[in-house]
């Protein structure tokens, strides 16, 4: 499994940071390893899915870092089945080529 790169975590920690107004003395290896967990998480559910592009991906792996930096992933889960469950039927591969 393809892992996320530095640069790649780096924009997100900004990010994450200036949309859910996370204090400055909360660690950026704490958001990093939300970062981390939430991308493995989010890639075991849809292989095929690409963040740079993939928007849907983008914002549910951002809910699940201010979820976890609240404590509240089971929260998470349930909060955003029914959007990660369309993310992933609206991934589906044609294995066969016959659209």
């Amino acid at each position: 499994m393809e892992m996320i790169t530095a640069e790649e975590l780096e924009q997100l920690i900004v990010e994450v940071r200036q949309e859910f107004q996370i204090p400055p003395y909360f660690p950026d290896n704490s958001l990093g390893n939300y970062i981390k967990e939430g991308y493995v998480r989010l890639k075991k559910l849809n292989p095929v899915s690409q963040l740079e592009v993939d928007l849907d991906f983008r914002m549910l792996l951002k809910n699940y870092v201010y979820y976890a930096y609240h404590h509240k992933v089971n929260e998470w889960e349930s909060n955003y089945a029914s959007l990660i469950l369309s993310w992933q039927l609206g991934s589906e591969v044609d294995i066969d080529g016959d659209s």
